[in-house]
């Protein structure tokens, strides 16, 4: 007797229907970090500026580092979590005004001795120290807030807003440079980016969703689009592909104003403040990058992000000002050590040469 022999296509295919059954299907993408789950994260930003101030062109750059840790304390039956934020290191370089070289910062390294005029461009007056203060805004602070199922903020608890009340305020020279605002947005944006970016509802492969996100680092209050798209899913990640547009915040109607018998026009900084205000155009404002969510423990896994914007405005003194910017940022995985300063990063001095200032006008 002949054995019978079975055709495998039939097998192959319900192998082949069983690997890709988890793509096709909606996935359910809530956050599963359970009480205890605790991450390390590492968050670099880059920032670069073009700026034309009445025919001077300007250039500056900027590099910001976060070690963070985030830690799930407890989780509710609503599914919401209780999450502590810790911001353990700080650091990174930016460059001086007008050609005076670039100084470091590290809130990890030795404090500088009142009498150390390092970064104080000569002279004796501190140009650094200022930014310096903007740029280490939180570090070696904690906050909790409170997080829903898909990872978003609803609450920043009273340590967050104790946090914030402690916090400087850039003014607009500040701004200008690309000092950023620490402010109740970017520690809500913080919590959410150490979950990743996530639907409301589940959601199959090629789905997408938007979200409106602060852009925490603008000249002016300005806010992102976001446009996101589940690019990919397997059993130990989900991509997220995003997309977006940056524009300015609408101007909310001015409340009658109070005259409490000042001038505002005898303040230049209030009036350059209000010319912002009101003659500000952002263009060209757009963003691109992926997000990569560890479904083993619920956080992200990596993200990058690719921001870019072109500004117009008059600025008080400064006359009418152009700037370029472009941001990048890139959020990994990381540990406990990365809060600790190198023996190199500690004693590494401020001063790196930077590209003079170049004037004349356009060419």
């Amino acid at each position: 007797m002949t054995p019978r022999i079975t055709s495998p296509l039939p097998l192959l295919a319900t192998l082949a229907l069983c690997a890709s059954g988890f793509a096709q299907g909606a996935v359910d993408l809530r956050v599963t970090a359970k009480k205890g789950a605790s991450v390390w994260l590492l968050q670099q930003t880059t920032l670069s500026q073009s700026i034309d101030a009445q025919g001077m062109m300007l250039g500056c750059e900027q590099s910001l580092n976060r070690v963070l840790q985030f830690t799930v304390k407890d989780v509710d039956d609503k599914g919401q979590r209780l999450v502590e934020a810790r911001i353990a290191r700080v650091y990174g370089e930016f460059d001086l005004p007008m050609g005076m070289g670039a100084a470091n910062f590290d809130s990890a390294a030795a404090p500088v001795a009142a009498d150390d005029d390092e970064g104080d461009g000569g002279g004796g007056m501190d140009m650094s120290g200022g930014m310096k203060a903007l740029l280490l805004a939180g570090a070696g602070k904690t906050f909790t807030a409170k997080v829903d199922a898909r990872g978003q903020v609803v609450e920043l608890l009273d340590d967050a807003k104790a946090l914030l009340q402690s916090t400087p305020t850039p003014a607009l020279t500040g701004r200008m440079l690309g000092a950023p605002t620490l402010n109740e947005d970017a520690l809500k944006e913080l919590v959410v980016e150490a979950f990743g970016e996530r639907p409301a509802t589940p959601i199959a492969v090629g789905g997408s969703w938007q979200r409106q996100a602060p852009a925490t680092q603008a000249i002016a209050p300005a806010t992102t689009q976001m446009d996101l798209k589940l690019a990919k899913a397997d059993a130990a990640t989900c991509e997220i592909a995003i997309t977006g547009a940056i524009d300015k915040v609408a101007a909310a109607t001015p409340a009658e104003p109070v005259d409490d018998g000042a001038d505002d026009d005898s303040d230049p900084q209030a009036a350059a403040e209000r010319n912002i205000r009101e003659t500000l155009l952002m263009k060209n404002g757009k963003l691109t990058g992926s997000c990569r969510i560890a479904r083993a423990d619920g956080f992200v896994a990596a993200a990058d992000a690719t921001a870019s914007v072109d500004v117009e405005m008059s600025a008080g003194p400064w006359g009418e000002v152009s700037m370029s910017l472009k941001s990048t940022k890139k959020l990994t995985r990381t540990t406990a050590d990365a809060a600790a300063p190198k023996k190199a990063e500690a004693t590494k001095a401020a001063g790196k040469p930077a590209a003079p200032a170049t004037g004349g006008g356009k060419k």
